[in-house]
């Protein structure tokens, strides 16, 4: 090799001499230079100058042409080791180390095992000198070194690893800085390049170790990093957020330890960057390098600290209130910014923080730096800017309810508070704010407040909203009302009172007051200062309005407890000559919301104010001021509020309160009167409407009278006209009673009594409002001057009289009130008043009109020509309907209507409305006249059917054109009927054509029996009569006419058939199907049984005569009405139709088999031709017709034999298998009664009995799985029919194929998830489908199937459901029985990560879905799966919400439940419910491989008691020596006491675990420390000294003794504390074969005496629940003392009490029962017969035998 160097060397330098040209430089002349120590720098120089050019396709790769031939660069390295190196020559060295290094890890990525290779000679041999190096005061050498590191690191994540275990990381802090002032790359670049290059080359493991190390990437930021350049900054960021922030391989924590406050701070200080702009930006100006760098620097943070995928934000769904910790980095960071109020990005910066982290909202306002304390300072201001834009951006309340998870309402509220309600926004803020005199100060302070108020209101809003809390499964609207009451009463403390508000308001009117008076004396200056104050108080007096406005929505208590007449606030907005011009428009309208907003009640409209003397406009009220605001607004918007307001303002004086519409009118035409005529009609309705509402209820009853004589007048008028159109006179009494209640109770109570009178009632009964009477009682006492009042109200009431639907109740008032004028004024009158008069005058009936003679006498005056539309077409009505055809009324209404408002059109239609039904009822009076007088003349009568009825009048005509002008006034006549008769009936006068009904019934009837065996051809004149007006005649004489035409002889209704064609109907036929069909299409005819037995067995004659579709319908809709009907069609009819096999007859036959047994016993016989049996093996449409027959054959029929149906069945086989088949899945839809039938009788044929029953499986899984694909939603199954088909197939021991299984099970599972009796079969038939270890391929797998169970959308709601449903319930724990199930046939199926859900949905109790999810854990445990592993103990939500913390938080921060957790779920009541109640006979593992579920003696399930099988092993786990356990919280939460009581179990296993625990707790015990820690030691020692021998049983009552006293240990304050204590200290063992003390406390002689025989008692009540229990107290003489002190006059009715209990509890026991009847019955007498009969029901039901 080294030959064949040379030779290479030597062709090389031969080189230049062949050429004359310089020789490339390659790596083979490299090579040599290096190895002549002097060109080895030379070689080096070029070396790196020409790296630097590559990669170029101009020049030669000089570096991958070295690398090529000296893998390892060993001459690089040799020059290295000299002896003697300047640190020039080492920066040329490291210099080519580090453009190779910097190839292989980009274009030359394929040798990068020669930059491995120089990795690890440098780590291994020179990075002593290379750390050495960083001391040089040559800064470029440094900067060499450190490019060659960040070379080394780029080769890899590997490279990268060396090098950070190989450099020592405490000689680097210092070359951070080394920086340039120049701007010129330096070493600090150079250090930030290499630290970072761990970043961009690294895994996740490196770059985890440099995020941990606090000299590299924190004293980077630490140290000068605003003031480097845009590129370092640019560099530093982009790398820290692609490979740090957005790096899913970095976890939380970790960036979390990493990004610290400080370090947070430093990035944060590049908001003020005045670094050197190395880069190009768009305006190449440092202005625009600083806008580049902050929007740098707030991307990164943004993304950093507002991101809870990649940032360091964690999620709190407490908002704060769960007592976490929370987003403390981000909290202190917060609080240290300071240029947040100065700084735009900065500001939006912390705003998306507390967005998105709102858990430190409330600690970031306790801890901030800035002041909320009001003062007249412009940077007070900018804090409650930032205040603001926080709490606009905070989210919505309803995130809050999205967590899925009940969440209490303390918490709740606490949670609303936090986003909606600052910390630092209290009363003091507030009230401060609003006492400085200062404008700016108090506009800032009540704008925050109505900030805040707002938010309040919208979060109220959502909370109101019924619609959303009807759809929620946690909360209702009661729990949101509440909710909302503790808000609002919240707010109400915080925000300052009405009256702070008002003297506010009031404080600023004086201000203005007294500028005012300055300006006026003179005073320039002061006037030139209040101009420019003025519109900031005006803003100010604004928002004050608004803020009360926002008051009364969200804290309306302390707007009603504040007393104050808000009408004064009016005072300086409205005077009497209407909206002040100078008044802002902001400030009326805030001033008109808030009176729309406020109760009535807060506004005095109808007090009348006391003008001053000189003014001569008398008292005005409120009102006045309001009706004078409303004409002078100058915008249509404060206009129309003003109009809202009036409206809202009379509404509340309840005298409106069914009239409410009518306001608009008046108010509508008081905008339309000219401005100076204005004056006079507001003054006019003023006082009208003020006397209206201070005497509302007399011009009430003067509307009421008016309406009750309108209701008298027409009921004279006409009875059925009266009926029809008004209401009673005894029915208005009750409404206007009614209203007399309304109006004296309506303090807003009226809710109560839901809606009292429909929409016509109210019509009818209020038809106008009783400001009517009241305007026209003052009309009649104007003077004469005041024609504009009189115009005013004639438009007016002419807009009611529109209005009305019946106007006559007004009219007659709109009379009296003429009348009153009349007599009481001298004409002349004005001469609207005389044309108004004659106009409501035609709605008068014409008895009651009565001639004003004085009103004729009036000013006459020229009729102007009408201008509006409404006044055209009242105009051309006056005229008559020859107006409205005019083409003059046409052109002059188009033009009209051109100008009319939106407004308007609502008045003109009920105008149009009222004039259309005021001519209809005069046309129906016309109509019925007209016809009257043409129908009732004799000629018609006499002359209509004549000649067919042979009685023609008398004439002299011969009898040719006799009959010609029969015929033709017949017809004529018959057309004009045609044409009125449905006039006639729709006016309910058809008793004007009664006659001509009778002439057509007579003429037909007369032809029937003339020519009835010879029916025309055609229809003659009087069946055309009868065909066309039998609508209109008579039902009783229809049916006689219909009768007697069915009954005519068959040839009259059949017409003769030719050959080859199937008879018709004749003319007779035909007419009476028509008229049949005709009349049962109507419900009346219907109901009244139109078609006789006649009729039937007509239409049968008729259908079995001719083929007519028409008939077949109709016979189908008689039976369909009417299926008695089939009982008396003949059974010829069925065979008919059975023979036709069409829709419409077979479905004949189908009624005829249901509704009549004849019927089927014909179907039997047809049944027997083998032909008809082809006809139904072929045919489908047979298959109802079939399932009709076996529904009716299965209901028990004495007189059918059951041998009939399997004679048919076999009937049924024979033919073909698709009937076969169906005629199965039909018994099975039919009821099983049948298939027992069957199945019996073929009990003697073995092949066909297998073959039927493997049929029935079959058919029954089919028809399972098609109900299931038919009715997917369950709620809408057959589900009877369903649960019947499931029983029967687990009955039926026969094999179900594979095919059929799966499609069972995967359809089953799809739509019936939630069938109890679906999941039931399924575990049932799991036994029988698997049960060997080999079965068919095609079988679903149990695995599958159990994965097919367990990731159901529907799996986790019935797991995890709290609710009672029972039949949820019942789902339940068929769901839990099949996965049992399915882990006992596929163990393999068992996951740790099922424990989540099984332990979630687990309650600990003895419920039957927890003791089946027990065995199941049990299963798990059984094999390799425990749950011990883990690491959790807690079940129901507890788990959920722990595996939630797990998941979050991850290994790093969770940890495991601590005792107490565990012990905090027990809930009180139901342990001590388990103790009274302990299952005894509750085994802790299962025997023999089975385990029965534990139940009383009932029959039910213990739902309300723990199970001992899971509490004792859990008091094990959390009692190990190496847990900590709070001994208080272990008994108080009746721990002990529980297992205390299981040292009564009958198992063995049960007592040595509650042995075990005993045990444990008591080395707990001696370590802990607290007051009762003796007492209950000493009371273990007594109890382990009375056991005497191992595993001992105690007797139950001892047991309930023994607990008792535990927890009577934890009560000092208790009388039986010292009692037992003593008892305690005086023995050294409990004595088990006694009570302990029963002879002292129950006969005790303390003061106390009452309760320690009352505490003694209840202890054996709730003690002797077993054989023991009674043999000890027995043996102990209990019974006799008991009842020996019952009948001692010194036992109180109550003690007698307890002891008849103790009786009833013992006689619970078998035993006890016959030694206490036997030995005790006649003293139980003495208790008296109620007392004993109750002793006697508490037997045991196991010992009512015994006992007789």
């Amino acid at each position: 090799m080294g030959k064949k160097r040379q030779s290479d060397a030597s062709a090389d330098s031969e080189a230049p001499l062949k050429k004359e040209k310089a020789p490339e430089f390659n790596g083979t002349v490299f090579k040599t230079m290096l190895k002549n120590p002097t060109t080895a720098m030379k070689g080096l120089e070029t070396f790196i100058s020409t790296a630097k050019k590559l990669p170029s396709s101009d020049l030669y790769d000089v570096v991958e042409g070295y690398i090529k031939i000296s893998m390892e660069c060993a001459e690089i390295f040799k020059l290295l080791e000299a002896e003697k190196t300047s640190e020039s020559e080492r920066m040329l060295i490291f210099g080519s180390l580090e453009v190779i290094l910097l190839r292989t890890a980009s274009d030359l990525s394929h040798f990068n095992m020669v930059g491995n290779v120089i990795v690890k000679k440098m780590v291994s041999n020179y990075i002593k000198l290379l750390q050495g190096s960083f001391y040089s005061a040559n800064h470029g050498f440094v900067r060499q070194c450190l490019n060659l590191l960040s070379a080394m690191v780029s080769q890899g994540a590997e490279a990268a690893r060396e090098v950070l275990s190989h450099i020592q990381i405490k000689t680097l802090p210092g070359l951070a800085k080394k920086k340039d002032k120049r701007g010129k790359p330096d070493v600090r670049l150079a250090f930030i390049q290499f630290v970072l290059s761990f970043l961009v080359s690294g895994d996740t493991a490196v770059i985890g170790q440099v995020l941990e190390l606090k000299e590299l990437l924190p004293h980077i930021l630490n140290t000068g990093l605003k003031e480097d350049r845009m590129s370092t900054v640019n560099l530093i960021l982009s790398t820290l957020k692609t490979r740090v922030v957005l790096n899913k391989a970095i976890t939380k924590t970790q960036k979390v330890r990493f990004f610290t406050p400080a370090v947070l701070a430093n990035i944060a200080s590049l908001y003020k960057w005045n670094g050197i702009v190395d880069a190009t930006t768009e305006q190449d100006s440092d202005a625009a390098g600083l806008s580049v760098v902050r929007e740098l620097v707030h991307s990164f943070l943004v993304d950093l600290c507002c991101s809870r995928k990649h940032g360091i934000s964690f999620h709190d769904p407490s908002y704060g209130t769960g007592g976490r910790p929370g987003n403390l980095v981000l909290l202190q960071f917060l609080v240290g910014l300071k240029q947040a109020t100065d700084d735009e990005l900065v500001a939006e910066l912390v705003v998306n923080i507390l967005k998105g982290s709102p858990d430190i909202l409330s600690r970031f306002f306790k801890e901030t730096q800035y002041s909320y304390t009001p003062r007249i300072k412009g940077a007070w201001q900018d804090n409650v800017k930032l205040l603001k834009r926080i709490y606009e951006a905070q989210p919505e309340i309803s995130t809050i309810f999205q967590t899925g998870e009940m969440i209490p309402l303390p918490r709740l509220l606490s949670m609303v508070l936090v986003i909606s309600l600052p910390p630092v926004c209290n009363k003091a803020f507030f009230t401060q704010g609003l006492n400085l005199g200062n404008p700016t100060v108090q506009l800032t302070t009540v704008s925050t407040m109505i900030f805040l108020l707002k938010k309040a209101n919208k979060n109220l809003e959502y909370l109101l909203d019924k619609s959303v809390w009807q759809k929620s499964d946690l909360y209702s609207a009661e729990m949101m009302e509440e909710l909302v009451r503790q808000y609002t009463e919240t707010l109400g403390k915080i925000l300052p009172d009405m009256t702070h508000i008002i003297s506010t308001w009031q404080s600023l009117n004086k201000k203005e007051n007294a500028d005012g008076d300055k300006s006026k004396s003179g005073e320039d200056n002061v006037l030139t200062d209040d101009q420019n104050e003025l519109p900031e108080v005006t803003v100010l007096k604004a928002l004050i309005l608004q803020a009360i406005c926002l008051y009364q929505r969200v804290v309306p208590h302390l707007v009603t407890q504040f007393k104050f007449d808000f009408s004064k606030l009016l005072k300086g907005i409205v005077s009497e000559k209407g909206m002040r011009e100078e008044i802002p428009p902001v400030l009326q309208y805030q001033i008109l919301q808030l009176a729309l907003d406020l109760p009535a009640n807060k506004f005095s409209w109808f007090r009348l104010q006391v003008k001053k003397v000189y003014s001569s406009s008398g008292e005005k009220s409120v009102l006045y001021l309001l009706l004078k605001m409303f004409v002078s607004s100058s915008s249509n918007y404060l206009s129309s509020t003003t109009r809202r307001l009036v409206i809202k303002v009379l509404k509340d004086t309840g005298v409106f309160e069914y009239t409410l519409p009518e306001l608009d009118l008046w108010l509508d035409q008081l905008a339309r009167i000219q401005t100076d005529q204005q004056e006079t009609v507001i003054h006019f309705l003023e006082r009208v409407l003020v006397k209206l509402v201070c005497n509302s209820y007399d011009y009430t009853d003067k509307v009421a009278g008016f309406v009750q004589d309108a209701a008298n007048l027409q009921s004279n008028l006409s009875v059925q006209e009266g009926e029809a159109a008004s209401v009673p006179v005894s029915h208005i009494d009750d409404v206007l009673d009614m209203l007399d209640v309304i109006m004296e109770g309506n303090d807003g109570e009226m809710e109560e009594f839901g809606p009292l009178l429909s929409e016509d009632v109210i019509i009818q009964t209020f038809p106008f409002s009783a400001v009517v009477p009241a305007a026209l009682e003052a009309r009649n006492k104007l003077p004469v001057d005041k024609a504009v009042v009189c115009e005013y109200l004639s438009a007016v009431l002419a807009d009611v009289l529109h209005c009305q639907r019946d106007p006559l109740s007004l009219c007659l008032a709109l009379q009296q009130y003429d009348k009153e004028l009349v007599s009481s004024q001298l004409p002349p009158f004005h001469q609207c008043i005389v044309n108004f008069q004659q106009y409501y005058s035609r709605w008068l009936p014409q008895q009651c009109r009565e001639e004003l003679v004085s009103l004729c006498h009036s000013l006459s005056k020229e009729v102007a020509a009408p201008s509006s539309y409404s006044s055209l077409i009242k105009a051309a009505y006056i005229q008559g309907p020859g107006a409205l055809l005019e083409d003059t009324f046409r052109q002059n209404a188009e033009k009209a209507l051109a100008f009319i408002s939106l407004k308007e059109f609502p008045v003109l239609i009920k105008q149009i409305l009222l004039y259309i039904k005021s001519t209809v009822e005069s046309y129906g009076k016309v109509v019925v006249s007209a016809l009257a007088s043409i129908f009732k003349h004799p000629c018609l009568e006499q002359w209509f059917l004549a000649l067919e009825l042979a009685a023609a009048p008398p004439h002299s005509l011969k009898p040719v054109p006799l009959k010609r002008l029969c015929a033709q006034l017949t017809d004529q006549i018959l057309s004009l009927l045609k044409i009125s008769a449905p006039t006639l009936f729709e006016l309910n006068h058809l008793e004007l054509i009664s006659g001509y009904m009778g002439a057509i019934e007579r003429a037909a009837l007369k032809e029937m029996s003339e020519r009835g065996s010879r029916p025309p051809k055609t229809y003659s004149r009087s069946f055309q009569a009868l065909l066309s007006l039998h609508s209109y005649m008579d039902s009783s004489e229809l049916r006689e006419l219909v009768s007697r035409l069915l009954l005519l002889p068959h040839e009259s209704l059949i017409c003769p058939s030719c050959e080859g064609t199937q008879p018709e109907l004749s003319v007779y036929g035909r007419a009476g199907l028509q008229i049949l069909t005709k009349c049962y299409s109507t419900s009346s005819q219907n109901e009244n049984g139109f078609l006789t037995q006649a009729h039937l067995h007509g239409l049968g004659t008729l259908l079995l005569s001719c083929s007519s579709p028409e008939l077949e319908a109709l016979l189908l809709q008689t039976l369909s009405s009417s299926p008695g009907s089939a009982k008396l069609i003949h059974t010829d009819v069925l065979l008919h139709c059975l023979r036709r096999s069409l829709p419409d007859p077979l479905a004949i036959s189908s009624l005829l088999l249901q509704n009549c047994s004849s019927h089927r016993l014909c179907f039997e016989v047809w049944c027997e031709e083998p032909t008809n049996m082809e006809k139904v093996s072929e045919t489908k449409a047979f298959i109802p017709l079939i399932n009709t027959y076996l529904k009716m054959v299965q209901r028990e029929d004495p007189a059918r034999p059951k041998d009939v149906v399997v004679v048919m069945w076999h009937r049924f086989i024979v033919t073909k298998p698709f009937v076969y088949c169906q005629i199965t899945i039909l018994c099975l839809l039919v009821r099983w009664s049948l298939i027992d039938v069957i199945t019996e009788k073929l009990a003697d044929c073995t092949e066909e009995q297998e073959q039927w029953r493997t049929s029935i499986v079959a058919a029954a899984i089919k028809c399972l799985v098609a109900s299931y694909c038919h009715f997917k939603d369950q709620a809408g199954s057959p589900s009877d029919q369903e649960e019947g088909i499931l029983k029967r197939l687990k009955q039926l021991l026969v094999d179900i194929s594979s095919s059929d299984w799966n499609s069972f099970v995967k359809n089953g599972l799809k739509y019936r998830y939630y069938d109890q009796h679906f999941l039931d079969s399924i575990s049932s038939l799991l036994e029988r489908m698997y049960e060997s270890t080999v079965f068919p391929k095609d079988l679903i797998p149990v695995p599958t199937l159990h994965m097919m169970t367990t990731s159901h959308s529907q799996f986790l709601p019935i797991m995890l459901d709290s609710s009672e449903d029972p039949k949820l319930c019942q789902t339940r724990v068929a769901l839990i029985s099949l996965l049992l199930c399915l882990v006992k046939k596929a163990p393999q199926v068992c996951n740790i990560n099922h424990f989540v859900v099984l332990l979630a949905a687990y309650g600990a109790t003895l419920s039957t879905s927890d003791q089946k999810l027990l065995l199941l854990l049990r299963e798990y445990e059984r094999n390799q799966v425990s749950l011990l592993k883990f690491q959790s103990l807690l079940w129901g939500p507890a788990a959920v919400e722990h595996h939630k913390t797990r998941k979050t938080l991850g290994a790093s921060l969770w940890k495991q439940p601590s005792s107490n957790d565990v012990l905090a779920l027990l809930k009180a009541d139901v342990m001590l419910q388990t103790i009274l109640r302990f299952p005894q006979e509750r085994r802790i593992s299962p025997q023999d491989g089975t385990e029965l579920l534990c139940s009383d003696d009932a029959g039910k399930t213990l739902e309300d008691l723990y199970d001992p099988c899971f509490l004792l092993p859990l008091f094990s786990a959390i009692l190990r020596p190496e847990c900590v356990v709070d001994c208080v919280k272990f008994v108080s939460c009746h721990a002990f006491g529980v297992t205390a009581m299981a040292l009564s179990s009958f198992d063995p296993n049960m007592r040595a675990a509650a042995y075990h625990v005993l045990a444990c707790f008591y080395h707990h015990l001696e370590g802990a420390r607290f007051r009762e820690r003796t007492q209950l030691l000493y009371l273990m020692d007594i109890i382990k000294n009375g056991i005497l021998k191992q595993n001992q049983r105690l007797p139950f009552v001892l047991a309930t003794y023994i607990s008792r006293v535990a927890e009577q240990m934890l009560r000092p304050e208790d009388h039986m504390y010292l009692v037992l204590n003593r008892f305690l200290l005086s023995h050294q063992s409990l004595d088990l074969r006694r009570v302990p003390e029963f002879f002292k406390l129950f006969y005790s002689f303390d003061q106390e005496n009452k309760v320690e025989r009352d505490w003694m008692l209840n202890l054996l009540q709730e003690g002797i629940s077993d054989a023991l229990s009674y043999e000890l107290c027995n043996h102990q003489s209990i019974f006799q003392v008991l009842l020996g002190f019952s009948s001692s006059p010194l036992c109180s009715e109550n003690v007698q009490g307890q002891i008849i209990k103790v009786l009833c509890q013992a006689a619970r026991v078998p035993k006890a029962v016959y030694n206490l009847t036997k030995s005790f019955l006649t003293p139980l007498t003495m208790f008296g017969e109620l007392r004993c009969i109750r002793f006697l029901k508490s037997f045991h039901p196991s010992t009512i035998s015994l006992f007789i």
